[in-house]
C-alpha cells in the first residue's frame, strides 16, 4: 500500500513539473520580436533589387527592401490584388510581378518620396488612393 502511495505521489509531482515546463515554454514563445527583426523578416521576403537590370524596377524593389512596413499598408491598383491574390503593394515585390508593372513600381516610388518627406502612413495611403484608384480594373 505504501509503495502505491509513493508511486502516485511521484507521478503527481512529475505531471506538475511537466505541465510547468510546457507552460513556461509556451509563454516564452509569445514575446514579440524587436521591430528591426520583424522588418528584416518582411524585407527578406522580397526579391533582391540586384536581380533586375531596369533602373526603375531595381529602385522599386529597393523601396520594398527599405520600407516594407509602408508598402504593406498600401493597396495596389493594377489588379493584382484581385487577379493574383496580393494583399498589398509589398506583395508585388515578392516575385517578378513588380518588375513588369509600372503601377506597382510607381506606387512604391511615390511612397518612398512621401515617406522621406516625413508624411504619416494615413497621408501616404490617401495620396496613393487619390492618384492610382482610377487605374484599378
Amino acid at each position: 500500500m505504501k509503495s502505491t502511495k509513493n508511486q502516485n505521489l511521484w507521478l503527481t509531482v512529475a505531471a506538475i513539473v511537466a505541465l510547468a515546463v510546457i507552460a513556461w515554454v509556451s509563454l516564452r514563445g509569445t514575446t514579440q520580436p524587436p521591430e528591426d527583426v520583424a522588418q528584416n523578416a518582411k524585407s527578406a521576403d522580397v526579391m533582391s533589387p540586384a536581380l533586375f537590370t531596369d533602373a526603375k524596377a531595381r529602385a522599386a524593389y529597393q523601396v520594398a527592401k527599405d520600407i516594407p512596413e509602408v508598402l504593406e499598408q498600401l493597396p495596389c491598383f493594377c489588379g493584382c490584388m484581385m487577379n493574383f491574390g496580393h494583399k498589398n503593394n509589398l506583395f508585388c515585390f515578392k516575385d517578378q510581378h513588380g518588375s513588369a508593372c509600372d503601377i506597382c513600381q510607381d506606387i512604391a516610388l511615390d511612397a518612398r518620396k512621401m515617406h522621406d518627406q516625413g508624411m504619416q502612413i494615413a497621408q501616404i495611403q490617401e495620396n496613393i488612393r487619390t492618384k492610382y484608384a482610377k487605374y484599378q480594373p
